[in-house]
């Protein structure tokens, strides 16, 4: 590992450490700027040397050191996320002007994916200003035309919500919601129009087989339960992007026959 790998992985551990206040404190209506860090049951805040993403966890045992709280593992598994996906971008886009597009977009679905995973919820105040962020960053990269960004983001969140309704019509029950409309609208903004298939192929793949594994895990008395079984669906467009963004080519390849 190079010394500009590792001072990257450095500072993805530091951003997923700031990612775990925007996802305790979004969901509750607090700005992510309101004062230090602090535990989420005694809410004593947290001395620096307590908060040092990972080794900290480590050292205190899981344990905060004010009341002795348990501290759950979404904490050093963010940071641990933050890290390694900062590595990723770093092999994939070295020394690259991307990388100031797609590290805001990795961080911002790590967050969306443990809001969702927590509360059921994809915050506009992360998906709206994403699908902006990309359209805006598409004037000024390499990576896509803005024309290629706007489509993505319009068809993309079209897309999701005609699905979404035809979703409600067969099941009698709502599907995907506006915050999956407007997290699809941010991940088109980012990679483009023609990358929406593969993210959308992928995600409902994950889900799917997600979902199966679930009722068949309840025994042969729950496969009837298929129509009701409900699962968050931001963490798999998450994947989705992500498989798209580190191995789009590859996988396009593949599924054309190619090498």
């Amino acid at each position: 590992m190079t010394v500009n790998a590792l001072l990257a992985g450095l500072v993805g551990l530091a951003l997923g450490s700031f990612l775990n206040v925007v996802i305790t404190r979004l969901p509750q209506g607090e700005s992510v700027w309101a004062g230090r860090s602090r535990c989420p049951r005694c809410r004593q805040p947290l001395s620096w040397y307590d908060n040092i993403p990972l080794f900290s966890y480590v050292r205190l045992r899981g344990r905060c050191r004010s009341c002795g709280a348990a501290i759950p593992w979404r904490y050093p598994l963010v940071e641990l996320a933050g890290g390694l996906m900062a590595l990723a971008l770093w092999h994939t886009f070295p020394d690259q002007l991307l990388l100031l597009a797609y590290g805001p977009f990795c961080l911002a679905l790590v967050a969306l994916t443990a809001i969702d995973l927590e509360h059921r919820l994809l915050p506009d105040a992360i998906t709206i200003p994403g699908a902006i962020l990309g359209l805006l960053l598409s004037l000024v990269l390499p990576h896509l035309s803005f024309q290629e960004a706007a489509a993505g983001a319009l068809v993309g969140a079209a897309l999701f919500y005609g699905i979404g309704r035809l979703y409600e019509k067969w099941a009698g029950r709502r599907g995907l919601g506006g915050g999956d409309v407007k997290m699809m609208a941010m991940i088109g903004a980012f990679l483009g129009v023609g990358a929406l298939p593969l993210v959308i192929l992928i995600s409902a793949g994950l889900g799917t087989l997600t979902g199966l594994i679930l009722v068949l895990g309840q025994g042969p008395g729950a496969r009837g339960q298929w129509r009701t079984i409900s699962l968050p669906y931001g963490p798999f467009l998450a994947a989705g992007a992500w498989c798209y963004l580190f191995w789009g080519e590859r996988l396009l390849n593949l599924l054309s026959g190619g090498a």
